[in-house]
């Protein structure tokens, strides 16, 4: 799973880092993504879940509110093909 970490940076240098990294873990055939955005104000929170939404191919992961999980990260499953169909892709 890749660990995408914009806590604590500006907004557009959060978001440019955030889409660059989603779309090498895409291409990588990662299936999860977890984005530590920390808690703060929610503003980048909000941005990361945003961005997510408007991907085709990513979708939000509910996680179990029995669990106790980060609360300053976000679980993001990959909809992407296997890693064998993407590196034959590559070539």
């Amino acid at each position: 799973m890749r660990v995408i970490r914009i806590r604590q940076m500006r907004y557009e240098e959060a978001r440019i880092k955030l889409e660059r990294e989603v779309h090498e873990a895409f291409m990588d055939g990662e299936s999860y993504i977890e984005i530590l955005h920390g808690i703060g104000e929610g503003i980048l929170r909000r941005m990361a879940i945003d961005y997510v939404e408007s991907c085709d191919f990513l979708k939000l992961v509910e996680r179990d509110p029995l669990i106790r999980t980060n609360p300053g990260s976000t679980l993001v499953e990959v909809l992407a093909p296997s890693r064998e169909y993407i590196n034959r892709l590559k070539k």
